[in-house]
C-alpha cells in the first residue's frame, strides 16, 4: 500500500487538471492506497461549496483526506465557504507531508 499525496494548485473552473487529479486519487484509493489531497494557491477553490466541491466531498466519503493551505484559504476569503471536512494546514505541514508520503505529485 502506498501513501500518495496529490498537491493541487489549479482552479477547477479554468482547467481540467482538478478532474484529472480527482480521477488519479480515486483510482489509487480503489486499489487500496492511502490518498490525500493538499490544495494550495488556486487549487483551494476546488473545495468551495460547488459542483466540484461535491465531488471532493464524495471522495472524502471514500476515505480520501483533503487538506488546504491556510494562506490560500485566507487570501481568497474562503474560510466559511469550504465543504465540510477540509483540514486547514499551514505551509510547513506540506513540507512535512512531502517528506513523509511515499509519493507526491504536484499539479
Amino acid at each position: 500500500m502506498t501513501n500518495l499525496l496529490l498537491v493541487l494548485s489549479k482552479d477547477p473552473h479554468t482547467t481540467e487538471t482538478p478532474d484529472l487529479v480527482l480521477d488519479i486519487g480515486s483510482n489509487a484509493k480503489e486499489k487500496g492506497n492511502n490518498v490525500s489531497f493538499y490544495l494550495i494557491e488556486d487549487g483551494i477553490t476546488a473545495a468551495r461549496k460547488s459542483d466540484f466541491g461535491n465531488k471532493l466531498a464524495a471522495a472524502q466519503k471514500k476515505g480520501i483526506k483533503i487538506f488546504a493551505d491556510d494562506k490560500s484559504v485566507l487570501s481568497r476569503a474562503l474560510t466559511d465557504k469550504l465543504i465540510d471536512g477540509v483540514e486547514i494546514k499551514e505551509i510547513g505541514t506540506l513540507l512535512d507531508y512531502i517528506m513523509e508520503y511515499d509519493r507526491v505529485v504536484w499539479f
